[in-house]
Protein backbone atom coordinates (compact mmCIF):
# COMPACT_ATOMS: atom_id res chain seq x y z
CA UNK A 1 0.00 0.00 0.00
CA UNK A 2 2.68 2.26 0.86
CA UNK A 3 4.61 1.82 -2.32
CA UNK A 4 1.46 2.71 -4.61
CA UNK A 5 1.06 5.71 -2.58
CA UNK A 6 4.77 6.56 -3.27
CA UNK A 7 3.90 6.10 -7.01
CA UNK A 8 0.88 8.62 -6.95
CA UNK A 9 2.68 11.00 -5.33
CA UNK A 10 5.48 10.29 -7.57
CA UNK A 11 3.77 10.76 -10.59
CA UNK A 12 1.56 13.71 -8.84
CA UNK A 13 4.69 16.15 -8.54
CA UNK A 14 6.14 15.01 -11.58
CA UNK A 15 2.70 16.60 -13.09
CA UNK A 16 3.18 19.48 -10.93
CA UNK A 17 6.87 19.29 -12.23
CA UNK A 18 5.44 19.68 -15.83
CA UNK A 19 3.56 22.59 -14.86
CA UNK A 20 5.88 24.73 -13.75
CA UNK A 21 8.05 23.75 -16.37
CA UNK A 22 5.25 25.12 -19.13
CA UNK A 23 4.79 27.94 -16.93
CA UNK A 24 8.19 28.79 -17.42
CA UNK A 25 8.63 28.68 -21.02
CA UNK A 26 5.60 30.73 -21.45
CA UNK A 27 6.79 33.19 -19.16
CA UNK A 28 9.97 33.46 -21.44
CA UNK A 29 8.37 33.59 -24.57
CA UNK A 30 5.50 36.86 -22.77
CA UNK A 31 9.03 38.31 -22.28
CA UNK A 32 11.20 38.13 -25.78
CA UNK A 33 7.78 39.14 -27.16
CA UNK A 34 8.10 42.38 -24.25
CA UNK A 35 11.26 42.87 -25.32
CA UNK A 36 10.93 42.46 -29.21
CA UNK A 37 8.27 45.07 -29.09
CA UNK A 38 10.03 47.52 -26.47
CA UNK A 39 13.34 47.34 -29.12
CA UNK A 40 10.50 48.13 -32.26
CA UNK A 41 9.71 51.34 -30.06
CA UNK A 42 13.07 52.40 -29.44
CA UNK A 43 14.24 52.35 -32.55
CA UNK A 44 11.14 53.97 -34.29
CA UNK A 45 11.71 57.04 -31.42
CA UNK A 46 15.38 56.87 -32.70
CA UNK A 47 14.36 57.33 -36.07
CA UNK A 48 12.35 59.77 -35.61
CA UNK A 49 14.65 61.85 -33.43
CA UNK A 50 16.74 61.72 -36.70
CA UNK A 51 14.17 63.12 -38.61
CA UNK A 52 13.40 65.65 -36.52
CA UNK A 53 17.45 66.95 -36.65
CA UNK A 54 16.95 66.17 -40.30
CA UNK A 55 14.07 68.90 -39.94
CA UNK A 56 15.66 71.25 -37.80
CA UNK A 57 18.46 71.53 -40.20
CA UNK A 58 16.15 72.51 -43.03
CA UNK A 59 14.35 75.11 -40.59
CA UNK A 60 18.13 76.67 -39.75
CA UNK A 61 18.87 76.20 -43.83
CA UNK A 62 15.68 78.36 -44.86
CA UNK A 63 16.69 81.27 -41.70
CA UNK A 64 20.23 81.61 -42.75
CA UNK A 65 18.63 82.77 -46.58
CA UNK A 66 16.06 84.95 -44.62
CA UNK A 67 18.38 86.54 -42.43
CA UNK A 68 21.32 86.98 -45.98
CA UNK A 69 18.20 88.66 -47.21
CA UNK A 70 17.51 91.15 -44.07
CA UNK A 71 21.12 91.82 -44.31
CA UNK A 72 20.99 93.49 -47.95
CA UNK A 73 18.14 95.65 -47.59
CA UNK A 74 19.47 99.41 -47.64
CA UNK A 75 17.52 102.88 -46.61
CA UNK A 76 14.68 104.25 -49.47
CA UNK A 77 14.63 105.90 -51.61
CA UNK A 78 15.54 102.61 -53.70
CA UNK A 79 17.52 102.75 -57.11
CA UNK A 80 16.11 101.25 -60.13
CA UNK A 81 18.43 98.25 -59.50
CA UNK A 82 17.98 97.77 -56.09
CA UNK A 83 13.95 97.73 -57.36
CA UNK A 84 14.10 94.74 -59.28
CA UNK A 85 16.49 93.05 -56.54
CA UNK A 86 14.28 93.40 -53.96
CA UNK A 87 11.84 92.35 -56.49
CA UNK A 88 13.50 88.96 -56.70
CA UNK A 89 13.94 88.73 -52.65
CA UNK A 90 10.32 89.23 -52.74
CA UNK A 91 10.07 86.20 -54.81
CA UNK A 92 12.56 84.16 -52.85
CA UNK A 93 11.17 84.40 -49.69
CA UNK A 94 7.50 82.96 -51.15
CA UNK A 95 9.63 80.71 -52.00
CA UNK A 96 11.32 80.03 -49.00
CA UNK A 97 7.97 80.48 -46.62
CA UNK A 98 6.39 77.69 -48.85
CA UNK A 99 9.37 75.22 -48.03
CA UNK A 100 8.95 76.46 -44.29
CA UNK A 101 5.09 74.98 -44.56
CA UNK A 102 6.52 72.02 -46.55
CA UNK A 103 8.88 71.42 -43.39
CA UNK A 104 6.00 71.82 -40.46
CA UNK A 105 3.96 69.30 -42.67
CA UNK A 106 6.62 66.95 -42.58
CA UNK A 107 7.37 67.49 -39.11
CA UNK A 108 3.31 66.73 -38.35
CA UNK A 109 3.99 63.69 -40.07
CA UNK A 110 6.84 62.39 -38.54
CA UNK A 111 5.83 62.76 -35.34
CA UNK A 112 2.11 62.26 -35.17
CA UNK A 113 2.96 58.44 -33.79
CA UNK A 114 5.59 59.56 -31.10
CA UNK A 115 4.52 60.11 -27.86
CA UNK A 116 7.84 60.70 -26.45
CA UNK A 117 9.24 63.39 -27.94
CA UNK A 118 6.63 66.19 -27.61
CA UNK A 119 9.57 68.46 -26.15
CA UNK A 120 11.66 68.14 -28.97
CA UNK A 121 9.07 68.64 -31.40
CA UNK A 122 7.97 71.98 -29.95
CA UNK A 123 10.84 73.49 -29.70
CA UNK A 124 11.13 73.31 -33.35
CA UNK A 125 7.68 74.27 -34.09
CA UNK A 126 8.50 77.29 -31.94
CA UNK A 127 11.69 77.93 -34.57
CA UNK A 128 9.39 77.13 -37.50
CA UNK A 129 7.36 80.05 -36.13
CA UNK A 130 9.84 82.63 -35.24
CA UNK A 131 11.72 81.96 -38.91
CA UNK A 132 7.58 82.33 -40.63
CA UNK A 133 7.29 85.58 -37.95
CA UNK A 134 10.97 86.40 -39.79
CA UNK A 135 9.97 85.96 -43.39
CA UNK A 136 6.73 88.02 -42.75
CA UNK A 137 8.40 90.66 -41.15
CA UNK A 138 10.93 90.81 -44.19
CA UNK A 139 8.58 91.01 -46.50
CA UNK A 140 6.57 93.46 -45.09
CA UNK A 141 9.38 95.88 -44.88
CA UNK A 142 10.53 95.45 -48.75
CA UNK A 143 6.91 96.02 -49.90
CA UNK A 144 7.23 99.30 -47.33
CA UNK A 145 10.51 100.05 -48.92
CA UNK A 146 8.67 100.04 -52.47
CA UNK A 147 5.95 102.36 -50.98
CA UNK A 148 8.68 105.27 -49.20
CA UNK A 149 10.50 105.22 -52.91
CA UNK A 150 7.48 105.69 -54.25
CA UNK A 151 6.36 108.84 -52.62
CA UNK A 152 7.61 112.60 -52.78
CA UNK A 153 7.63 115.57 -50.95
CA UNK A 154 5.46 116.86 -53.14
CA UNK A 155 7.23 119.64 -54.54
CA UNK A 156 6.74 120.46 -57.68
CA UNK A 157 9.23 122.83 -60.34
CA UNK A 158 8.72 126.83 -60.58
CA UNK A 159 7.62 126.71 -64.27
CA UNK A 160 5.12 123.79 -64.12
CA UNK A 161 1.47 124.54 -64.77
CA UNK A 162 -1.79 123.40 -63.30
CA UNK A 163 -4.31 121.68 -65.71
CA UNK A 164 -7.27 123.93 -66.37
CA UNK A 165 -9.54 121.54 -66.88
CA UNK A 166 -8.22 117.92 -66.41
CA UNK A 167 -10.54 114.52 -66.94
CA UNK A 168 -9.63 113.98 -62.86
CA UNK A 169 -9.96 116.74 -60.89
CA UNK A 170 -7.81 117.36 -57.83
CA UNK A 171 -9.74 115.20 -54.65
CA UNK A 172 -11.51 112.97 -56.98
CA UNK A 173 -10.68 109.24 -56.99
CA UNK A 174 -9.14 106.80 -60.20
CA UNK A 175 -7.66 103.46 -60.55
CA UNK A 176 -3.75 103.25 -61.20
CA UNK A 177 -3.83 100.86 -64.41
CA UNK A 178 0.09 101.39 -64.67
CA UNK A 179 2.52 99.17 -62.66
CA UNK A 180 5.92 101.40 -62.77
CA UNK A 181 6.44 99.82 -59.34
CA UNK A 182 5.49 97.08 -57.14
CA UNK A 183 2.15 97.23 -55.75
CA UNK A 184 0.40 100.00 -58.00
CA UNK A 185 -1.48 98.38 -60.50
CA UNK A 186 -5.11 97.99 -59.60
CA UNK A 187 -4.73 100.45 -56.70
CA UNK A 188 -7.09 103.27 -56.35
CA UNK A 189 -5.53 106.73 -55.67
CA UNK A 190 -6.96 110.22 -54.83
CA UNK A 191 -5.93 112.89 -57.28
CA UNK A 192 -3.57 115.39 -55.48
CA UNK A 193 -2.15 117.77 -57.90
CA UNK A 194 -2.76 117.61 -62.35
CA UNK A 195 -0.59 119.83 -64.45
CA UNK A 196 -0.26 119.86 -68.24
CA UNK A 197 3.40 119.27 -69.73
CA UNK A 198 5.25 117.16 -71.97
CA UNK A 199 5.90 113.45 -70.08
CA UNK A 200 9.05 111.48 -71.48
CA UNK A 201 10.10 107.96 -71.16
CA UNK A 202 13.78 107.65 -70.44
CA UNK A 203 17.09 105.57 -70.97
CA UNK A 204 19.45 107.14 -67.73
CA UNK A 205 22.93 106.89 -66.56
CA UNK A 206 22.38 106.58 -62.64
CA UNK A 207 24.64 108.65 -60.91
CA UNK A 208 25.03 105.54 -59.03
CA UNK A 209 27.14 104.06 -61.31
CA UNK A 210 24.68 101.26 -61.75
CA UNK A 211 23.97 99.85 -65.17
CA UNK A 212 21.70 102.15 -67.17
CA UNK A 213 17.91 102.29 -66.47
CA UNK A 214 16.04 101.40 -69.90
CA UNK A 215 12.38 103.30 -70.45
CA UNK A 216 11.98 104.86 -67.28
CA UNK A 217 8.46 106.33 -66.89
CA UNK A 218 7.93 109.10 -66.53
CA UNK A 219 9.88 112.50 -66.16
CA UNK A 220 8.17 115.61 -67.16
CA UNK A 221 9.58 118.38 -69.27
CA UNK A 222 10.29 121.00 -66.27
CA UNK A 223 12.40 117.91 -64.65
CA UNK A 224 15.53 118.29 -67.33
CA UNK A 225 18.22 120.61 -67.52
CA UNK A 226 17.96 123.63 -69.81
CA UNK A 227 15.31 122.18 -71.52
CA UNK A 228 14.06 124.92 -73.40
CA UNK A 229 10.29 126.01 -74.49
CA UNK A 230 9.90 123.46 -77.22
CA UNK A 231 8.97 119.49 -76.23
CA UNK A 232 12.62 117.21 -76.98
CA UNK A 233 11.94 114.44 -79.40
CA UNK A 234 13.35 111.06 -79.30
CA UNK A 235 17.13 110.53 -78.71
CA UNK A 236 17.93 113.74 -77.17
CA UNK A 237 20.54 113.29 -74.87
CA UNK A 238 19.71 115.71 -71.10
CA UNK A 239 20.44 115.89 -67.61
CA UNK A 240 17.73 115.08 -64.82
CA UNK A 241 16.85 117.01 -62.53
CA UNK A 242 14.60 114.71 -60.85
CA UNK A 243 14.83 112.74 -57.60
CA UNK A 244 12.38 110.07 -58.26
CA UNK A 245 14.43 107.02 -57.84
CA UNK A 246 17.75 106.95 -55.85
CA UNK A 247 20.66 108.07 -58.53
CA UNK A 248 18.31 109.71 -61.12
CA UNK A 249 19.08 113.43 -60.12
CA UNK A 250 22.19 114.78 -62.21
CA UNK A 251 21.96 111.66 -64.49
CA UNK A 252 22.87 111.61 -67.98
CA UNK A 253 19.85 110.66 -70.22
CA UNK A 254 18.51 109.86 -73.50
CA UNK A 255 14.55 110.63 -74.42
CA UNK A 256 12.90 107.43 -75.79
CA UNK A 257 9.42 108.69 -76.42
CA UNK A 258 7.29 112.00 -75.34
CA UNK A 259 3.79 112.76 -75.11
CA UNK A 260 1.60 116.17 -74.39
CA UNK A 261 -0.58 114.93 -71.58
CA UNK A 262 -2.18 115.63 -68.12
CA UNK A 263 0.51 114.22 -65.65
CA UNK A 264 -1.08 113.26 -62.08
CA UNK A 265 0.29 113.24 -58.71
CA UNK A 266 -1.29 110.61 -56.61
CA UNK A 267 -1.93 109.84 -52.84
CA UNK A 268 -2.75 105.86 -52.64
CA UNK A 269 -2.62 102.59 -50.90
CA UNK A 270 -0.67 99.98 -52.71
CA UNK A 271 -2.26 96.60 -53.13
CA UNK A 272 -0.24 95.43 -50.55
CA UNK A 273 -1.55 97.93 -48.16
CA UNK A 274 1.71 100.18 -47.36
CA UNK A 275 0.27 104.12 -47.99
CA UNK A 276 1.90 106.40 -50.77
CA UNK A 277 2.22 110.12 -50.68
CA UNK A 278 2.33 112.47 -53.43
CA UNK A 279 3.64 109.74 -56.38
CA UNK A 280 5.47 111.35 -59.50
CA UNK A 281 3.98 110.95 -62.45
CA UNK A 282 1.38 108.99 -63.62
CA UNK A 283 -0.29 110.45 -67.25
CA UNK A 284 -3.61 110.43 -67.89
CA UNK A 285 -3.84 107.46 -70.12
CA UNK A 286 -2.84 105.32 -67.30
CA UNK A 287 -6.26 106.10 -64.86
CA UNK A 288 -9.35 104.77 -65.20
CA UNK A 289 -12.69 105.68 -63.54
CA UNK A 290 -13.89 104.12 -60.76
CA UNK A 291 -16.69 102.74 -61.73
CA UNK A 292 -20.14 103.30 -59.42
Amino acid sequence: MTIKILKISGLSLASLGIVFSAGGVSADAHNTEVNLQDSAKVKEELKVEKNLAKIEKKVNDINVKIVGIKASLVEPPLSAEEVERYKEYKEKIGDLLNRLNAVENHLEAKTKNSDKLDASQESIEKLINEVRLNALEIRETIELHFAETMSSSGEVPDKLGEAENPAFEIGSQAIIEADHMPGMKGAAATIAGAYETTAYSVTYYPTTGEEPVKDHKWVIHEEIENAGEEPLKPGAEVTLNADHMEGMDGAAAVIESAVETTVYMLDFTTTTGEKVDKHKWIIESELAPIQQ
